[in-house]
């Protein structure tokens, strides 16, 4: 797989015959380490969902909820503003008396895919947002990035994709790692358990989401979808929420400043800047840094809650932060 650059091409179209001079320097190209602390921005942003879950003064489920609701609106405005756009350019480029593009019409097929999509993905939001109150937020954090363990197998039964063989090596280092995080860290503590094994059930849910997802993707714009889904989610979570007997509607400004912010952060700062930063940098760089997740969650959990982690549960995060990233350059056809 090629990775992305930031060397610059000359613009298509332009005229080969020498231009006068311009006295305006051109724009200098940001450097890699202004990039970097984007996506280290991005990672800090992210890593803040726990601690509003923590903070929120309502229920677990319902945060979940609003951080999705919140946003809808902006993927929808993503959405119309990348239609003019992309009207506008086929404006430009159309032969006279020839009718603009439409968008492709949903199919029912793709709309139980979307509601699919949106009930999976709220499964995992509601299930991440209630592990942070059993377990720390490191862990709740690392367990859920444990996807590409899961993604491959999923393919392999769902399309008869190919499990490459080398991933088994990582994959037995994650179920030591595991085994030293969740039975030896904890002790088998019931409360800790129950967190650790919600996290997981986290990354089942997150990859099943990504299959349903993937085709979506390919076929409509990925803001357009992703806005559905956001709403599906939000509405699946405040029925969730509602069986659950939490707090639907928070009483007091605090309250809805946190849900805001938590909105802003995770959902909003904190994707927008890694989807951006992520296209400049190299591949297994910007992998690195995304598994720095669990390492700002942990410093968020023991300055603010007090949550410190034995030598036993580092080692165990450690060997587990190695085995996903070992796994990801695997998928990602990288020896």
């Amino acid at each position: 797989m090629t990775t992305s650059t930031t060397s610059t091409a000359p613009e298509p179209g332009a005229a080969p015959e020498p231009a006068a001079p311009d006295p305006s320097p051109p724009p200098r190209p940001r450097s890699q380490a202004h990039y970097q602390g984007m996506v280290l921005l991005a990672v800090c942003c992210l890593a803040l969902g726990g601690v509003f879950v923590r903070i929120s003064e309502i229920g677990p489920v319902a945060t979940g909820a609003y951080r999705s609701l919140f946003a809808v609106p902006l993927l929808l405005g993503m959405s119309v503003a990348l239609s003019r756009n992309a009207g506008r350019t086929a404006k430009g480029g159309r032969a006279a008396g020839e009718a603009p593009a439409k968008q492709a019409r949903v199919t029912p097929r793709d709309r139980f895919l979307i509601v699919l999509g949106g009930l999976f993905l709220a499964a995992d939001l509601c299930l991440w947002n209630i592990s942070f109150l059993y377990t720390s937020l490191a862990e709740a954090n690392l367990l859920a990035n444990l996807v590409p363990f899961i993604i491959a197998p999923l393919l392999f039964f769902l399309f008869g994709d190919r499990i490459p063989w080398k991933l088994l090596f990582p994959a037995l280092l994650a179920l030591g790692g595991l085994y030293i995080l969740v039975i030896l860290g904890t002790g088998l503590d019931p409360r800790h358990l129950r967190g650790d094994v919600l996290a997981l059930m986290t990354a089942v849910f997150y990859a099943l989401f990504l299959v349903v997802t993937k085709g979506l993707r390919e076929r409509y714009e990925a803001t357009r979808i992703m806005a559905t889904l956001s709403l599906a989610c939000a509405a699946a979570c405040f029925v969730v929420a509602a069986i659950l007997g939490e707090s639907l509607w928070p009483t007091t400004v605090k309250g809805w400043l946190v849900l805001i912010a938590l909105a802003a952060t995770s959902q909003v700062l904190g994707q927008t800047l890694m989807a951006h930063a992520v296209k400049f940098l190299r591949l297994q760089l910007a992998a690195v840094y995304v598994l720095l997740q669990p390492v700002a969650a942990a410093a968020y959990g023991f300055v603010l809650f007090g949550q410190q982690l034995s030598w036993i549960q580092l080692s165990g995060i450690a060997i587990l932060l190695i085995s996903i990233f070992w796994a990801k350059n695997l998928l990602e056809g990288r020896s």
